[in-house]
Formats: C-alpha cells, structure tokens, sequence
C-alpha cells in the first residue's frame, strides 16, 4: 500500500464507497482536481459529477451529488448528498 491513497464516499443516509487507489479525480465548480499521494491537506467543494479513480490498471467512477472533500495524509473522504457505483 505504500503508493495508494484510501478513498472514502459516504452519503448521510449511510450508502458508502470505500477502496484503495492510486489516483482520484474530483469534479469542483472550477473543473477537475486531481489527487495523488503526497497531495497536500485540503477541503473542497465537490459538485455533481463522477469521482474518477484508477487503482494498478483498474478505472472506475461514482457519480455524486453536490458536498465536500477533505484530502489528509493520503486519506480522501467524500460526504456527498447522493452516489451511483457504476
């Protein structure tokens, strides 16, 4: 795990994503924002769209609604209004 950041997605009503990543990709108001390990500490506004993430060769997204992200010793945790796996 020493190159893997730990992504966390979670809704107030308890739905949730959780994995280990190499890379997450945030959609905010301004654009994208892409996360790598060593990202420095951070809160954002993220807006609806897809958190893209890739793991080894793995890619994936989750569609969000509107909320926050805190970036923290290679830790990224969403609390989001609403999330669709795909």
């Amino acid at each position: 795990m020493a190159n893997e950041i730990h992504l966390s997605v979670s809704t107030a009503y308890g739905d949730c994503y959780e994995s280990y990543v190499d890379y997450v990709k945030l959609p905010t108001a301004f654009g994208s924002l892409g996360i790598l390990r060593g990202h420095c500490d951070m809160l954002c506004a993220v807006s609806p769209g897809n958190v893209c993430y890739s793991a080894g060769e793995e890619r994936g997204s989750i569609e969000v609604g509107e909320g926050v992200a805190t970036v923290s010793n290679n830790e990224v945790i969403l609390l989001v209004s609403s999330i669709k796996h795909e």
